[in-house]
């Protein structure tokens, strides 16, 4: 069972409602033959690093099954893809980066390399456009770092007398980041950090002390990857891989209030820093490749195409992906722009700054990008090695078996239930855009070509069928995609091959493919709400019960300290009292909505309402809507101050209405019947 805890008992609230339910005989399920086949998961992951361990550094890799996603695999069978892979290092001389790694040694020798970037106080650290060393012309000389002494007066910004004896706890909180157990430190008023191995205090996952080339500690603090796609989730005793989740992805972080903060405190902070900034807390912007794509490498942009990315739009807030999914998906982010065999992309926060301008920054921008080209397939190994972890709760085994079933076998578009959405490709089932997990499905090759595709999701839906908030595929246009093949994450080189590996929407790549998002594998599922691309709906119970969504809502805050009861909180993360097991993701409250005009001005506009009506809408947010759908970074740059308690408190509002942060779609599931809901959720516990 992968270490998944099992109980006949389920947890919380929901015994007594599965009780009624099997009472009243409504839990109409299929019935099972053989329970022992329909549980299991490898919890994400990689199949070639799963293989190697035991194994001698000569051990030949097999191959790795996302490759074997290619045209024509899933034709007629239940699982269905429709986005293929893509191998970018054919010609490794060309692109200048190395190909896959051939052995368990060479795979090894990756991973290492890729965890001491992304490994706090390594000496191989990285950081936000930094690279490892932020005394290159290259990096910008460390503008986007900031100094240990800055950072220790944060606290006379929020507004302390003295420092308080919590003061890690606290910026922890504030900025939405959790304090790992693994040492992180920085220097203390007074502290040398070479005299001190890195110094006495704690940083949050979100930030690392970089080294000098020499090892020593520099007594720079530089921004992670950590700070979007490593949260938490209760704390190290409840389970195995919890308190900071490793790469699950995070929907905690406030960057906006952390650079609001050190600005005053003399952060050199990067324009791409201002650019990245969003209206709601544990959202993210960084999504916001079509302002990259406007530096080509080589062939230069058209009139058309610069004109084209300025009007794109932005993509406003996003959800941030869990990385253990990685080794099974063969094209990457919400909309699959790009092959996953395509590592630059992901490494554009770490590069090193003028790394970032293509061709116009001459060498100092070339050796930004040969940064890249040596770090970013080290880094995506150790990416893809890592693991979700079990649920630490009770499970109902009977009830998630009845739920595996209908999770692999359940047609929600039967003539039965007259589902009014235009129907998928596949089975119709949550498999058959999701993958098949199940060892019964896995193994039955009308449902997979092969077992190795266990748990492998590769199916854009159309948006005309997912239905969620169109505008992170809208505002990746046509230009924006034709743009991003001419830069330097878009693999020029392979531009007209048979492994092309610039953005894959470009119409002559994806062929009769229609846009949409891509359905994400379901490893570790539990651990990442709050859910769809844009983080919309806060649990999955009301992504499979689309009347339960609520417009406007607010995660519950941990509780300040007793003697503290002004400060700044970040949400819950407490499994006991914030998690509902029930409905699978974190406790809310449901916040009224309220109208802002003339006669009443205090209305926060993180509550302001535009539900839709035509005749009620506000001009002002309709004109705003506009501007943000046809000016790229808009969105981004005329965001309210936040500078009181109270703004502070409502950037944790969920508002539906805003621009593209829409909570509809996956409308299909309201044929589903409220039983078949609570097995099909105690089922996904156990991926």
């Amino acid at each position: 069972m992968s270490g998944v805890r099992m109980s006949f008992a389920s947890s919380g609230t929901a015994v007594p409602f599965i009780r009624t339910l099997l009472a009243a005989g409504t839990l109409a399920i299929p019935s099972i033959s053989a329970a022992s086949d329909l549980l299991g998961s490898s919890r994400g992951g990689s199949v070639q690093w799963d293989f190697c361990y035991g194994k001698p550094d000569s051990a030949v890799l097999p191959v790795d099954p996302r490759t074997l996603v290619q045209p024509g695999i899933s034709n007629g069978r239940a699982v269905h893809f429709n986005a293929f892979w893509k191998n970018c290092h054919v010609d490794p001389v060309a692109v200048q980066e190395e190909g896959p790694a051939q052995t368990c040694g060479e795979l090894r020798e990756r991973f290492n390399r890729g965890e001491a970037l992304l490994t706090n106080g390594h000496p191989g650290v990285g950081a936000l456009f930094t690279g490892t060393d932020p005394t290159l012309p290259e990096s910008a000389l460390g503008i986007s770092t900031f100094t240990a002494a800055q950072y220790n007066e944060l606290w006379r910004i929020w507004g302390f007398i003295f420092r308080p004896d919590n003061f890690d706890a606290l910026v922890a909180q504030r900025y939405g980041s959790g304090l790992s157990t693994e040492r992180n430190p920085y220097p203390l008023p007074g502290q040398d950090p070479n005299r001190t191995n890195g110094g006495s205090g704690q940083l949050p996952q979100m930030l690392t002390q970089l080294r000098n080339r020499d090892g020593s500690w520099s007594g720079r603090i530089g921004v992670t990857c950590h700070a979007c796609h490593s949260g938490v989730v209760g704390a190290p005793a409840d389970g195995p891989g919890l308190g900071v989740l490793m790469g699950g992805g995070s929907s905690l972080a406030d960057l906006d209030l952390f650079l609001s903060d050190l600005l005053p405190l003399g952060y050199p902070a990067s324009l791409a820093t201002f650019l990245n900034l969003n209206r709601t807390r544990g959202t993210n912007n960084a999504s916001d490749i079509n302002l990259a794509f406007l530096f080509p490498d080589e062939e230069p942009l058209t009139p058309a195409e610069v004109i084209g990315i300025i009007n794109s739009g932005s993509t406003a807030g996003m959800d941030t992906p869990a990385w253990w999914n990685m080794g099974h998906r063969p094209v990457k982010f919400v909309d699959g722009v790009f092959p996953m065999d395509a590592p630059r992309v992901d490494m554009v926060f770490y590069t090193p700054f003028f790394g970032l301008f293509g061709g116009i920054g001459g060498p100092v921008s070339e050796a930004g990008q040969d940064w890249m080209r040596a770090n970013g397939p080290a880094l995506n190994t150790w990416v893809d090695s890592l693991k979700s972890p079990p649920y630490p709760l009770p499970i109902n085994q009977t009830l998630a078996e009845q739920g595996a079933v209908l999770f692999h076998t359940l047609d929600m578009w039967a003539p039965e239930r007259k589902n009014p959405v235009p129907r998928p490709q596949g089975n119709g089932s949550c498999a058959s855009c999701h993958g098949a997990y199940s060892p019964r499905y896995v193994n039955d090759p009308a449902f997979l070509a092969t077992p190795t595709l266990e748990g492998m999701a590769s199916y854009i839906v159309p948006l005309r069928i997912i239905g969620t908030d169109p505008v992170r595929v809208n505002t990746n246009n046509k230009a924006v995609q034709s743009a991003g093949a001419k830069n330097f994450f878009g693999y020029p080189p392979t531009a007209g091959t048979a492994q092309d590996c610039g953005p894959q929407n470009q119409p002559h790549l994806r062929g009769d493919r229609e846009l949409g998002y891509l359905a994400p594998p379901l490893f570790g599922v539990w651990a990442t709400a709050p859910y769809f691309h844009n983080g919309s709906v806060p649990n999955v119970w009301e992504v499979l019960k689309p009347s339960d969504r609520k417009p406007i809502w607010r995660r519950v805050s941990a509780p300040p300290r007793w003697d503290q009861p002004g400060v700044i909180m970040g949400f819950d993360t407490n499994l006991q009292r914030a998690y509902d097991s029930t409905k699978l993701g974190w406790k809310y409250d449901t916040i009224a909505c309220q109208w802002r005009t003339p006669l009443n001005p205090a209305v926060s506009p993180y509550i302001n309402c535009a539900p839709g009506d035509e005749f009620r809408t506000p001009l002002a947010q309709e004109m705003m809507n506009v501007l943000f759908s046809n000016l790229i970074v808009s969105w981004n740059i005329f965001f309210p101050p936040t500078r009181t308690r109270q703004q502070l408190e409502d950037r944790k509002i969920y508002n539906t209405h805003a621009f593209g942060q829409d909570n509809g779609g996956h409308e299909f599931n309201a044929v589903l019947t409220d039983p078949e809901r609570v097995a099909l959720i105690e089922y996904l516990k156990t991926l």
